[in-house]
C-alpha cells in the first residue's frame, strides 16, 4: 500500500494478466511456486470507485481518481483512501507513473488530499473537482506478498481477482501487479521471469481504470494500433532505439492481451502487424545491437503459428473470397449452395483454430518468451558512438535499406519463369522485405527528409500490394483445398491468380 498525507511516489510496477488461470486456485498456485512457497501472504477485499468529469477530463490527461473501501481477511470493518494517478510511461508491462495515497473518511472525495499533487496543472481553471462523478468500479480480492529478491529489492506481489462493472456490465479480472517497493527495477523482471517459468504470463499496459472506460463504452477489448513516436532528431541514436522498439513491442504485446478478451479479426490482425514492426525494429536497429542482441523467441513460435493461422482465414473469409462470391455464383443455385458451405466450414476451421491460438496464449513458454523480451527491452544498451545523432544514423541506415529493396526487385525481375517454385519464393522474400522496409521507414519518418521518404514509402507499398494480391489468390486456393471445399471453387481461384499473374 502507498504512502500517506498526499507525499509525491513515483510508482513502479509490472503487470501481468494471467490467461486461462483457474480463478478459484490461482492463488493456492502461486503460493507453491518456488518464488513465493513459504512467504506469508495478506488478503484484502477492495471495491475501488472511478471518478471523473462527463467531459472524461482526467482520461484525456491520462490521470485517474479512485476512492478504495478496504477490508482485511474476513473482517467488515473497512478503511477509505483516496488516490490520484498521473500519466507515466509503460512498456511491456513495466509502468511508472505518479500516485498520491491518503486515507480519508466516509468514502468521500477529499480535496485537502490533492494538495501537495499535481492536481492543479490538470485542473488548471479550479472547478474540475466539483464536476467529478463516478463512472465505474472494482471489486477484486487481492491476496499479497511481500518478497525481497537475490539483489535485496523489495517487492510486493498482487494477484487481483475479481471485475469491472460498469453500466450493468462486467468484465473479470484475473492478473498480478509486482510492484518496487524498494531497490532496482530489474528485480521486477527477475520476478516475473521465475513466476512465467511455472504459471502463464502475458505482459499488460491497460490499467484497470481504462478498462472501465471500455467496458463503460461496451468494448471489451479495443486493437492498438501503430503510433508515430515525437523523436528528437538531434537525439542519440541509442535511446531513440529503445523508445521505437518499446512502442512496437507494446503494439505486439497488448494486442496478444485483447485476444484472450475479445474475439476480434481485427486483435489477431494488429498482434501479428506489431510482430513484424518489432522484428523489423531489431533490423532497423541491427548495427546498434551487435554486442547485446534480442533474446531467442523459439518459445513464441507455437504462437506465431496459430497467430498466422487465425489470419489466414480471417483474410480468407472477411477480404479475399467476398470479392469474387458473385463473381462465382453468377445466378447459379448449386453455386450459391457450393459457396455457402464453404464460408460455414471456414468459420467452423476458424473456431478451432482460434481455441489453438488461446492455448499457445496460456502456455508458460509464450509468457517467459514474452517476459525476456521485456526484461531485455528495459536493460537496452545499444552500441554507439557518442556522436552519432538519430537524423545521421537514420538518413545513412535508410539508404542502406532502400538500395537493398531495389536490388531484390531488379534480381525477381530479371527471372524469366515467373511461376516457378523458385521465382514464388523470391516473389515472396520481395514483399517481406519491401514490408519490413515501410515499417522501418515509418518508424523513423520523424526524422528524415520528408519528400524522400514519403517516396521510397510509397514504393514499398506499391511492391508489397503488387506481388501480393495475386499470391494471396494463389494461397488461398491451397488453404481451403485440405477443408473439403468444392473442386469447382478452387479452380475458379487458381484460374485468377493465373490470370493476374500473367506477364503484361
Amino acid at each position: 500500500m502507498k504512502k500517506a498525507s498526499g507525499s509525491s511516489s513515483s510508482e513502479i510496477e509490472l503487470k501481468l494478466v494471467l490467461p486461462a488461470a483457474n480463478r478459484r486456485q490461482i492463488a493456492q498456485q502461486l503460493a507453491a511456486t518456488p518464488t513465493l512457497a513459504g512467504t506469508a501472504s495478506r488478503v484484502l477485499r477492495l471495491r475501488n470507485i472511478y471518478f471523473d468529469s462527463a467531459e472524461q477530463d482526467l482520461r484525456l490527461q491520462k490521470a485517474a481518481l479512485r476512492l478504495r473501501s478496504v477490508r482485511e481477511g474476513s473482517s467488515k470493518r473497512q478503511t477509505w483512501l483516496q488516490t490520484f494517478k498521473t500519466s507515466g510511461t509503460s512498456t511491456g508491462g513495466l509502468s511508472q507513473r505518479g500516485e498520491w495515497e491518503t486515507p480519508v473518511r466516509q468514502g468521500v472525495l477529499d480535496p485537502l488530499a490533492l494538495q501537495g499533487t499535481p492536481w492543479q496543472e490538470i485542473d488548471s481553471r479550479g472547478d474540475l473537482l466539483e464536476r467529478l462523478q463516478p463512472c465505474f468500479e472494482t471489486r477484486s480480492t487481492r491476496t499479497l506478498w511481500q518478497l525481497q529478491a537475490q539483489d535485496g529489492s523489495q517487492i510486493e506481489v498482487a494477484l487481483d481477482v475479481g471485475s469491472v462493472h460498469a453500466n450493468g456490465k462486467r468484465l473479470p479480472i484475473c492478473e498480478l501487479e509486482l510492484e518496487l517497493i524498494q531497490g532496482n527495477a530489474d528485480a521486477l523482471f527477475a520476478v516475473a521471469e521465475e513466476l512465467a517459468s511455472a504459471i502463464a504470463v502475458l505482459p499488460a499496459q491497460t490499467s484497470k481504470a481504462e478498462q472501465g472506460w471500455r467496458l463503460a463504452a461496451g468494448v471489451s477489448a479495443a486493437p492498438l494500433r501503430a503510433r508515430t513516436l515525437t523523436l528528437d532528431e538531434g537525439q542519440a541514436a541509442g535511446p531513440a532505439a529503445q523508445e521505437v522498439l518499446g512502442e512496437m513491442f507494446s503494439h505486439f504485446s497488448e494486442n496478444l492481451v485483447g485476444i484472450l478478451r475479445a474475439d476480434h479479426a481485427e486483435l489477431v490482425h494488429q498482434a501479428r502487424v506489431g510482430w513484424r514492426r518489432w522484428r523489423s525494429g531489431l533490423w532497423l536497429f541491427k548495427p546498434l545491437l551487435k554486442d547485446r542482441p534480442a533474446p531467442d523467441t523459439e518459445g513464441l513460435r507455437p504462437l506465431l503459428d496459430a497467430l498466422g493461422a487465425v489470419r489466414d482465414l480471417d483474410v480468407a473469409a472477411l477480404e479475399s473470397l467476398p470479392t469474387w462470391a458473385e463473381a462465382f455464383i453468377a445466378g447459379d443455385s448449386e453455386r450459391s449452395a457450393s459457396w455457402l458451405l464453404m464460408e460455414a466450414t471456414l468459420q467452423a476451421e476458424r473456431r478451432a483454430r482460434r481455441l489453438s491460438l488461446l492455448e499457445a496464449l496460456a502456455a508458460p513458454a509464450t509468457g517467459l518468451a514474452l517476459m525476456r523480451l521485456s526484461r531485455w527491452l528495459h536493460n537496452f544498451k545499444p552500441a554507439q558512438k557518442r556522436s552519432q545523432a538519430l537524423r545521421e544514423w537514420a538518413k545513412d541506415r535508410a539508404h542502406e535499406l532502400h538500395a537493398r529493396l531495389s536490388d531484390e526487385v531488379e534480381s525477381m525481375l530479371a527471372v524469366e519463369d515467373s511461376k516457378s517454385n523458385a521465382a514464388l519464393e523470391h516473389q515472396h522474400r520481395v514483399r517481406l522485405l519491401a514490408k519490413r522496409t515501410r515499417y522501418c521507414l515509418e518508424a523513423m519518418n520523424p526524422v528524415l527528409p520528408k519528400a524522400r521518404t514519403r517516396r521510397w514509402t510509397d514504393q514499398a507499398t506499391e511492391i508489397q500490394s503488387g506481388i501480393g494480391a495475386a499470391r494471396d489468390l494463389l494461397l488461398l486456393a491451397d488453404l481451403l483445398a485440405p477443408l473439403g471445399v468444392d473442386r469447382a471453387i478452387l479452380g475458379f481461384l487458381r484460374g485468377i491468380s493465373a490470370a493476374r499473374m500473367a506477364p503484361r
